[in-house]
């Protein structure tokens, strides 16, 4: 089993805190191990999207500006011609016992589904116990005689290394990580825990079921959208984050209100409040919006096609996906689906 108990304040809908925290040989509980199975997906592997093929998926959805329609709601059904298709699902990636409710809701829906399928699988080779941890910090690295403190100055470098050697990370690790790897390693410590992230429960009694697994990101799409960001904007999101650190654990707790709330609109609005709210920032916050959210949404979308035909698939992705006009729930509904809300208090 899978037990993760950290929370990224720009990471709450994300893994890569967790990964990195993992390569660093934090104290996390171990994903796997020699001696313990990890789950292999029944399907292939999916292959990435290439530049040329994402670029088009992008110019296909331009911005708009939002009607409200996506906006509330974290359990959705997917229908095609009356036919049920199977169920969206928006999580949160925390082990919070205050998710428990939402958990019991969702299983007797999931256990009626054929297939199950999420974001990068656990078990993917960045997880490998031997050279994962090689693999992901070499992709958090600078290239050789490059550093930290090169690309951010001294002052906010002092910063940096202060937070982050609290957290764990050796001075040498933090010298010369990139400034995004950096930005996603600001972490803090999750209460009132349970176990397991509900992902990863869903997956372990997914597996159990012998339902067919599939995965709508790689790891390595998840990374790309972090190293195809502008430097000077990693450099600032990196500024934002740690001047914002005091407050991560306020941040983390509105977050999961918000969740419990179903409220898209305030997680979407609580993901970027780690950035002043400024005229002079709005670059940053919607590069930051476009790499980690709705460029993920296209390429996310575009893998769930594959579970979708095959019907009476649950899929679960972080719940930020679902939100507004270039969400996931509006780019299915362009694919010729029907999307339905089903409120948690009603089933």
């Amino acid at each position: 089993m899978i037990r993760l108990k950290v929370v990224s304040i720009t990471g709450v809908m994300s893994l890569l805190a967790l990964l990195s925290f993992y390569s660093s040989e934090i104290q996390v509980s171990t994903a796997a191990s020699p001696s313990q199975e990890v789950h292999t997906p029944v399907v292939e592997e999916i292959g990435e999207l290439s530049d040329d093929e994402l670029l088009a998926l992008q110019n296909e959805t331009k911005p708009t500006e939002e009607s409200g329609k996506f906006t509330k709601g974290v359990l959705w059904k997917i229908e095609k011609d009356e036919e049920l298709i199977g169920y969206l699902f928006g999580t949160i990636h925390m082990n919070d016992k205050r998710v428990n409710k939402v958990r019991e809701n969702i299983m007797g829906i999931f256990d009626e589904m054929n297939s199950f399928a999420m974001e990068s699988f656990p078990s993917d080779h960045y997880w490998n116990p031997y050279h994962g941890g090689k693999m992901i910090k070499a992709d958090m690295t600078l290239p050789r005689g490059q550093t930290l403190e090169q690309h951010i100055g001294e002052e906010l470098y002092v910063k940096v290394e202060k937070v982050l050697s609290q957290l764990g990370l050796d001075r040498e690790t933090i010298l010369h990580m990139k400034p995004w790897a950096a930005m996603r390693s600001f972490a803090v410590k999750s209460e009132n825990t349970e176990d397991l992230i509900l992902d990863y429960e869903l997956l372990d009694r997914a597996a159990s079921q012998s339902k067919e697994l599939y995965q709508v990101e790689s790891i390595e799409e998840f990374l790309v959208t972090f190293y195809a960001m502008p430097l000077d904007v990693q450099v600032k999101l990196l500024e934002f984050t740690v001047n914002s650190y005091d407050k991560m654990r306020d941040t983390i707790d509105d977050m999961l209100v918000a969740y419990l709330e179903e409220d898209l609109l305030k997680m979407y609005e609580i993901s970027t409040s780690f950035i002043p709210n400024h005229p002079e920032n709005k670059r940053y916050r919607d590069t930051y919006l476009k790499h980690v959210i709705k460029d993920r949404n296209i390429v996310m979308e575009h893998y769930m096609r594959k579970p979708m035909r095959e019907k009476k698939t649950f899929i679960a992705i972080g719940a930020l996906h679902l939100y507004g006009d270039q969400g996931v729930l509006a780019l299915i509904e362009k694919d010729g689906y029907q999307v339905t809300r089903v409120p948690l208090e009603t089933i």
